[in-house]
């Protein structure tokens, strides 16, 4: 089994680092954000009002972590606000943390899907240092606003998981594998849309091209591996080291969100890192039927297949799994 390490990156975040949930990790292995939003001050921060590859005039700081910051800036040729993600200049040498922001790069690059972050421009500053260029979001996260309500009701759940779904569909016909799926990657968006809200995927910064995807003029990063993800959405392969991994790890964390939004608890409430990955190899799948009297019984059966220790007992494409989620929320209606 991999050592879990504190993973070297940020995503693009606006709730910056959230308090610990009960049954949360004491140590997450993927920190978004190591400092909170409020409690970041520009006055020393020499980025501001620096302008980055003559296009984008820095405003302020979003977030920072142990790889990067990410700023919100203008587009001074449009007038428009966007999201600006540069690398630590200290880790400019870093091989690992370089590769990975340039790999992030590549996979985005690849989708196209509504439901997916978009990626306007990448590149790198006059002093080396690799940037990224992406649209600025307005609203929440599903993990605040699971903070807030904590159950959500289950016809809105499958909307939701039906837009997280067509986002990792599109990725893995791709050859992108997200390997962070969680709440705080999937983000409530401003936009008016009839009877639903409107999600996008976020944080590509642990995603995984596949081999095929890759190719011999782009490889994937290789080395010993490493145990990354966090741990209360991660799949048992991703944990051990000699099972292999593959999209339906991703499909697998989509699973202990649906629970998380059917319930207001995920499946497993160890605290702890290890404690927490442990009990996603070894402890049997509860019911989500206990935690929520009244969802229909046939749930319980969608979870000991899409959370299953075996990926091959679990639904094999992400878009299957939003029509196997509502045939069995559908017994509510009858």
């Amino acid at each position: 089994m991999g050592r879990f390490r504190e993973d070297t990156k940020t995503g693009y975040d606006f709730s910056g680092s959230k308090k610990a949930k009960d049954g949360d990790p004491e140590v997450s292995s993927t920190s978004t954000h190591d400092t909170p939003v409020e409690e970041i001050t520009t006055q020393d921060d020499l980025m501001i009002d620096q302008v980055v590859a003559g296009r984008y005039r820095i405003a302020r700081l979003l977030g920072k972590g142990n790889m990067a910051r990410v700023y919100v800036a203008e587009q001074l040729s449009m007038q428009r606000n966007v999201a600006v993600k540069l690398l630590h200049p200290d880790l400019i040498a870093d091989s690992v943390a370089a590769g990975r922001f340039r790999q992030e790069v590549d996979a985005v690059s690849r989708l196209h899907s509504p439901h997916t972050i978009r990626f306007y421009d990448a590149g790198a500053t006059p002093s080396g240092t690799p940037y990224i260029v992406m649209e600025l979001l307005a609203g929440q996260t599903l993990g605040e606003r699971l903070d807030e309500d904590g159950i959500i009701e289950p016809m809105e759940v499958v909307s939701i998981a039906r837009q997280i779904a067509c986002s990792l569909q599109e990725a893995h016909d791709a050859g992108v594998l997200h390997r962070d799926l969680k709440p705080d990657n999937v983000h409530f968006c401003h936009v008016a849309t009839p009877m639903q809200p409107f999600l996008k995927l976020l944080d590509f910064g642990l995603a995984k091209l596949s081999d095929r995807a890759s190719g011999p003029d782009n490889p994937t990063l290789t080395g010993s591996r490493q145990t990354v993800g966090t741990p209360a959405y991660m799949a048992p392969e991703m944990i051990v080291e000699e099972r292999p991994v593959d999209s339906r790890a991703d499909i697998y964390a989509l699973g202990v969100m649906i629970f998380e939004m059917l319930t207001g608890s995920r499946p497993y409430q160890e605290r702890g890192a290890m404690k927490m990955a442990m009990a996603h190899v070894r402890n049997p799948v509860p019911s989500a039927c206990d935690r929520n009297g009244a969802l229909p019984a046939g749930v319980d059966a969608f979870f000991q297949s899409i959370l299953s220790k075996d990926p091959t007992q679990r639904p094999q494409e992400a878009i299957d799994v939003t029509r196997l989620l509502a045939e069995c929320l559908g017994e509510q209606r009858r």
